[in-house]
């Protein structure tokens, strides 16, 4: 597999690509990985091929594999990254009423800037991250957005809106978690940078229309089995699941979440977006709730009980760690149920792929508190203990080095690698 660059974990590849580049993700992985996997897999030939990916994301595997005419299902739990994917994968776009559209959002910015205040309609987060004006224009095209009847066009013009949430903020958003430490200068006009975006979509479009729609995707959660998806049904799974590394998917995306009102606070974040994602987090559960003698009462446990074993002995190890760190994070407990989740997803990647099928996931190893946890082995053999045959890792690079300055960091090296179960 000569093409799993360095970078193939990243989204690199997709920034100057059309309709990839369409939304920045944080967790995005390169179109190409699909593209050559696709290729490996001769699912072109394949009339009845069809690809999974339980973890959509921003939609790569779903994109690349409509691109080429392949038919693609995936899930996605969270409503904001759903809508993104579904924006995405909708290219049947008329020029002219995108831009009829464009001339009516124009004129409602003007006729209603002096009615709208930002201070009583905008949420107190976004009053920190935009300048009065700019959040006035955000907003005022949001409302007339969400008056269309067109659910496609609704889909189409709040996607470019997120992009423009990213260029016109005072602080970086894109990355992790919001870089306020780190200034943007941001003087183009939020209607110029909105609108130069509606363009470029629309000319990305262009020459789509007509290509048939083969990729859908379900608002769900992977750790239960998805009702419209037949067992024995896919034949791959391309995908990128969370890493444990602690990063909290929940509230990566807070700043859109908060602006299209999905979410309103840390509680609404916990009970309508974190509970629906594989634990990734130590702000994903509490720690009162979890029982280690509870887990062992699960499938979970009964399907891998040398696996669970070794977990709870490194469980113990990081608690004791964790017990004289200064932050006393819990990572005993978010490493349990993180393999615990993950189990529930393997177990429905095994569900819906045909016999002879191969899976395809590209994860990173972890080591909280210096503790080095092999993530992708793990993984392997918690697919051999539910039906899959074997496993492969392939390392495509060596990772974690950009943290060596921090005090408290450890030294070890880390590798991001594909695992190939089959």
């Amino acid at each position: 597999m000569n093409f799993l660059h360095s970078e193939i974990g990243s989204a690199k590849d997709n920034n100057n690509i059309p309709i990839h580049n369409w939304y920045k993700f944080t967790a995005g992985f390169s179109h190409k990985f699909v593209d050559e996997i696709i290729n490996i897999e001769n699912l072109g030939d394949d009339k009845k091929a069809r690809i999974f990916d339980p973890f959509a994301g921003c939609g790569t595997t779903l994109v690349s594999a409509q691109k080429l005419g392949i038919a693609a299902i995936g899930n996605e739990a969270q409503n904001f990254m759903y809508d993104v994917i579904r924006a995405k994968l909708n290219w049947k776009i008329e020029e002219d009423e995108i831009k009829l559209h464009i001339a009516e959002i124009k004129a409602y910015i003007s006729l209603n800037r002096k009615r709208y205040s930002v201070k009583v309609n905008a949420h107190p987060l976004l009053l920190t991250l935009y300048e009065p004006y700019k959040l006035t224009t955000l907003y005022l095209i949001k409302e007339y957005i969400s008056q269309l009847v067109s659910n496609k066009y609704k889909l189409f013009f709040n996607l470019a809106l997120s992009q423009t949430l990213h260029k016109v903020s005072l602080h970086p958003i894109a990355v992790p978690y919001i870089s306020r430490n780190k200034l943007l200068q941001t003087k183009t006009p939020v209607w110029s940078v909105f609108s130069s975006i509606v363009k470029k979509m629309l000319k990305d479009s262009d020459g789509l229309y007509d290509k048939l729609s083969t990729a859908k995707i379900h608002l769900h959660d992977s750790r239960v089995p998805n009702k419209n998806i037949k067992a024995n049904s896919c034949s791959v799974c391309i995908t990128s699941p969370p890493y444990l590394n602690n990063l909290d998917y929940g509230e990566v995306s807070k700043v859109h979440t908060h602006f299209f009102g999905i979410t309103d606070n840390w509680e609404d974040i916990t009970s309508r977006v974190r509970k629906k994602l594989v634990t990734g987090s130590t702000t994903h559960y509490k720690e009162s709730e979890f029982s280690l003698s509870k887990l062992k009462r699960s499938s979970f446990y009964n399907q891998n009980k040398k696996v669970v074993d070794d977990l709870i002995r490194r469980h113990n190890k990081l608690k004791d760690i964790g017990a004289n760190r200064l932050g006393k994070k819990s990572f005993h407990i978010l490493m349990m149920l993180y393999f615990k989740d993950m189990y529930m997803v393997l177990t429905e990647i095994r569900r819906v792929l045909k016999p002879s099928a191969k899976a395809y996931l590209i994860l990173g190893d972890s080591a909280p508190y210096g503790s080095f946890i092999p993530t992708t082995k793990i993984l392997g053999k918690i697919a051999l203990n539910i039906g899959f045959n074997k496993f492969k890792i392939i390392k495509i690079r060596s990772r974690g080095f950009k943290w060596k300055s921090l005090k408290y960091r450890h030294s070890l090296e880390l590798t991001e690698n594909v695992l190939i179960l089959s």
